[in-house]
């Protein structure tokens, strides 16, 4: 990833450079977000999974019509107006029903997070592989985030998903950030 934006930056058009005062405030905003949604994290929860359900119930329309536009057999007709229903009951569920929604979300992200650190640490080990202690690392790391959204739930669920919603946006945002001051290197 380190050499694919190096790169980009010894290839960075002109015109970006002379504009870097764009991925900056983009940066700078995001990070701003980041931080009021560390900072209200079940406000974040609520509207994160609302907007999720919103943008599942859009799709499950979306093949319901389809349903209709393009099959040309019964049974594909109706598998997919089934599809579509079943994709409608989840949007609807996390649109009606936002708390809980964040709360299941949760325990199968904590789940997620046992598995996977589990399975770092096996695999880095029956592998064999260099610089193992970055594996382990990982993997431990996991295991403790599952561990703390375990101890905690169901209250972790209205909390967890935008604490780490407003952490991604700190990163992302501190990530643009870097590269505009990268272009402002470049223009300079």
């Amino acid at each position: 990833m380190q050499r694919q934006f190096d790169m980009f930056m010894l290839e960075a058009p002109d015109v970006l450079a002379v504009h870097w005062q764009w991925p900056i405030a983009l940066g700078v905003i995001l990070m701003i977000l980041g931080l009021v949604a560390i900072w209200q994290a079940t406000a974040a929860t609520i509207l994160y999974v609302r907007v999720l359900g919103l943008l599942i119930f859009i799709g499950a329309a979306m093949v319901f019509g389809f349903s209709f536009a393009f099959s040309g057999y019964w049974t594909e007709f109706f598998v997919h107006v089934l599809w579509a229903m079943l994709i409608g009951l989840v949007g609807l569920i996390l649109l009606l029903r936002p708390a809980a929604s964040a709360e299941a979300i949760t325990l199968m992200v904590a789940v997620y997070f046992l598995i996977s650190g589990l399975m770092t640490i096996l695999f880095a080990h029956a592998g064999h592989v260099d610089n193992l202690w970055i594996y382990v690392t990982e993997g431990l790391i996991n295991l403790g985030l599952g561990v703390l959204l375990l101890a905690g739930w169901p209250v972790t669920g209205l909390w967890a998903i935008g604490t780490f919603l407003g952490v991604d946006l700190l990163f992302k945002g501190s990530a643009i950030v870097a590269l505009g001051l990268s272009l402002r290197a470049i223009s300079a």
